[in-house]
């Protein structure tokens, strides 16, 4: 059974594994532009922490999931409009590039990753978590039914909805059928069935080929869903 620990920290060999973790998912899979060889990095990995998850029965994979995690919301204001969110006063944290190595999606990492972030979320003090959660792919028109689904079941109240800004914002109107949350990542499932809600519009990253939704997660209405049972990946 996996034996999943997790670590948050800024220990800069522990930020460059996660750094390359998210190169392999981020740049290799994704088709994100490359920065630094073999390394996702981005400015502001110096000032947040770094959750780090290993699996202590699989050790040659290393870190096999991470999330960045900071005070305020610095990285999301730059797509989406955040004034509901300021003027309540509720204190902010925000999590980001958030990935997992491909062996452990599906299963218990990603809701061990978010207990584990959240736990940390509550330390620094935060009331609202928000995030730039991205889905693979920057042309809109594939994910539109989705993106109508998510809005449709999970739009955030005006009081702490964030608004995609600037030139590549993308409006999302219409409706979709139930079927259309298939096209959803896992991820942002993961964040809904928590008790998550996204903001208004999405906003298009050409340089990380993504669509980015808005999440924000309440911690005063969280509901995490019990721990699926932990598989072993098999080595490779």
């Amino acid at each position: 059974m996996a034996q999943l620990i997790p670590l948050v920290t800024r220990d800069p060999a522990l930020v460059r594994a996660a750094q390359a973790l998210r190169h392999d998912v981020f740049v290799a899979e994704w088709g994100a532009r490359p920065g630094p060889p073999g390394l996702e990095t981005d400015d502001f990995d110096a000032d947040a922490d770094h959750l780090v998850l290993r699996d202590s029965a699989r050790p040659d994979l290393g870190i096999v999931a991470t999330t960045r995690i900071a005070r305020g919301a610095r990285y999301t204001q730059r797509e989406f409009e955040m004034g509901p969110l300021m003027r309540s006063r509720r204190p902010l944290a925000e999590m980001g590039r958030t990935c997992l190595h491909p062996a452990y999606r599906g299963g218990t990492a990603a809701f061990t990753l978010l207990r584990a972030a959240l736990d940390h979320v509550a330390l620094l003090g935060a009331e609202v978590v928000v995030g730039a959660a991205s889905f693979p792919g920057a042309d809109p028109q594939m994910h539109l039914p989705a993106l109508r689904r998510l809005t449709q079941e999970a739009l955030a109240p005006p009081a702490l909805r964030p608004v995609a800004s600037g030139p590549n914002a993308i409006e999302i109107a219409g409706e979709a059928p139930r079927s259309a949350m298939q096209g959803v990542p896992a991820l942002i499932k993961s964040y809904i069935r928590a008790g998550a809600w996204v903001g208004q519009g999405a906003w298009r990253d050409p340089a990380f080929n993504t669509v980015d939704i808005c999440v924000v997660l309440d911690l005063d209405r969280l509901r995490l869903p019990p721990l699926p049972q932990a598989r072993v990946p098999a080595r490779a």
